[in-house]
């Protein structure tokens, strides 16, 4: 067993955000985590308050590789490279993806994603209230995407019900236009459809 005055945070981090990776979310548990680096689960808690704090540290960690292009990039391809980085870096860590989904992170790989969102907005020519109102509506999009890729649907028999279900409304398009559920194709559309907004509301 582990002595705890050898652990620190980053230790406990990457344990949990591997354990996660290899046994899903429902591993993540205080106890499982602390086998997973033979210490006693009591230990834990003089690094981390909770388990939603440890859990916060490991949603961050998670987004060590999303990349930010920075300034030199027009504004819109360094928003979409931003989004597309962090839903792409927390599904590959699918035991935390969906704490990030609801908890976007706020350490330090939170908090540098977070500041090109803002210089992108800002560029793009949003006044300082809707440069955070924008981030808060990405952020949302990005939050419902990543719920639904981890549960990414495909066509299936619901797939198929929503379809004819549509095709038979009055006045509405074919359903087999529809996207499956948590797919690239969809978080693309909508993040296209977001910055043409902000384009737009930029030009007033």
């Amino acid at each position: 067993m582990a002595r705890s005055g050898r652990l620190t945070p980053a230790a406990i981090v990457t344990a949990a955000l591997r354990l996660g990776d290899r046994e899903g979310a429902e591993a993540m548990s205080m106890r499982r985590i602390a086998a997973a680096i033979e210490c006693d689960p009591m230990a834990l808690y003089r690094h981390f308050t909770n388990r939603e704090a440890l859990l916060d540290a490991v949603a961050d960690a998670a987004l060590t590789d999303a990349q930010d292009p920075g300034p030199d990039t027009p504004w819109s391809e360094r928003l979409h490279t931003i989004m597309a980085a962090i839903r792409s870096s927390a599904l590959r860590h699918p035991g935390i993806a969906a704490h990030i989904a609801a908890r976007p992170p706020l350490g330090e790989n939170g908090r540098r994603l977070g500041a090109g969102i803002f210089a992108a907005l800002t560029e793009a020519g949003l006044a300082p209230p809707d440069v955070v109102r924008a981030s808060q509506t990405l952020i949302a999009h990005l939050a419902a995407a990543l719920a639904m890729s981890v549960r990414a649907g495909r066509r299936d028999a619901r797939w198929e019900q929503v379809s004819q279900t549509i095709t038979q409304s009055p006045g509405a398009p074919p359903g087999e236009h529809l996207f499956i559920v948590g797919s690239d194709e969809q978080f693309e559309y909508g993040l296209r459809l977001l910055v043409n907004g902000i384009r737009a509301e930029a030009a007033g």
